[in-house]
């Protein structure tokens, strides 16, 4: 494809690309608020037993919330594709297998979603049909319900696709910011949002700073960065991304000119005009005296 070929491409596709950013972004943020709904708070009751009793409560709404979460990770496809091509157009040194990887690890990660979803429904249901349910004794009966009843599948699938879109949300932006294509804040918060999928030191900041990276990613593609996009946007062209240094630089040398302050002839001619005619007084008076 030539260098063109591939702006004209980039140009008719980023509008796409950029809704399915914010669209992604916001069933993230929606899958946290829609599973926050489902837990509950029940004393006496342990952790475990008490996520799986509000599980068992609210089964429709749990199933909906990691329908969300695989709808948004779908989304990545077109968001990762599109920034794929445009880097490949800049930097040759991209491996060409990525792209495989941009269509099966969110498909992978979604389709876990949804089985570990039912698969726990299934399991919260055979927990509130037993007793206890309350204390050490019903946190013990709880631990061994979820050590027998292990989906191998799912956790095989769950980690698979966590660790693939994980390594989406690093290598793609790392590259994309050695083209130039991305700044370097959002090309080091990618590879912050990939470690944290899969460390999950802290529950519920992974997902907010994903959204927030795919918020700024739509609106990169739309051409409405603050102090804009780089020139690698423009030239099809692996270019740097131009530091603060550098825009204003380019904004002073933009700026026209200081206009020159007109000669004030007449007013110069006026006070000769005036001196004259003092000196021409101060003689009528010598000759008079």
């Amino acid at each position: 494809m030539t260098n063109e070929a591939q702006l004209q491409w980039e140009a008719r596709w980023a509008r796409p690309a950029a809704f399915a950013a914010f669209a992604a972004g916001l069933a993230f943020l929606a899958q946290v608020v829609m599973f926050q709904a489902v837990l509950d708070d029940r004393r006496r009751v342990e952790p475990l037993p008490d996520y799986l009793l509000s599980v068992d409560e609210r089964p429709a709404l749990f199933v909906g919330s990691a329908t969300v979460q695989a709808v948004g990770a779908l989304l990545l496809v077109p968001v990762f594709l599109y920034l794929f091509r445009a880097t490949v157009a800049r930097e040759a040194a991209i491996p060409r297998w990525f792209v495989y990887l941009i269509y099966a690890g969110p498909v992978i990660f979604a389709l876990a979603r949804v089985l570990a979803s039912i698969d726990q429904v299934d399991l919260a249901n055979d927990f509130a049909d037993g007793t206890p349910i309350e204390g050490q004794r019903g946190e013990d009966r709880a631990d061994r319900l979820v050590e027998d009843n292990p989906n191998a599948l799912a956790f095989a699938l769950g980690f698979a696709g966590s660790i693939a879109v994980a390594f989406l949300f690093v290598m793609i932006p790392l590259r994309a910011r050695r083209a130039g294509l991305l700044s370097p804040f959002l090309g080091i918060l990618g590879v912050v949002v990939g470690a944290l999928l899969v460390l999950q030191l802290v529950p519920l900041v992974p997902t907010i700073i994903q959204a927030f990276w795919l918020g700024a990613i739509g609106a990169l593609y739309l051409g409405n960065w603050p102090g804009g996009r780089g020139p690698a946007w423009e030239t099809g062209r692996a270019e740097p991304w131009p530091s603060a240094a550098d825009r204003r630089r380019v904004t002073s040398s933009e700026a026209p000119p200081a206009e020159a302050p007109e000669p004030e002839t007449a007013s110069v001619s006026e006070d000769a005009d005036a001196a004259r005619e003092r000196r021409a007084s101060r003689k009528r008076k010598r000759k008079r005296g």
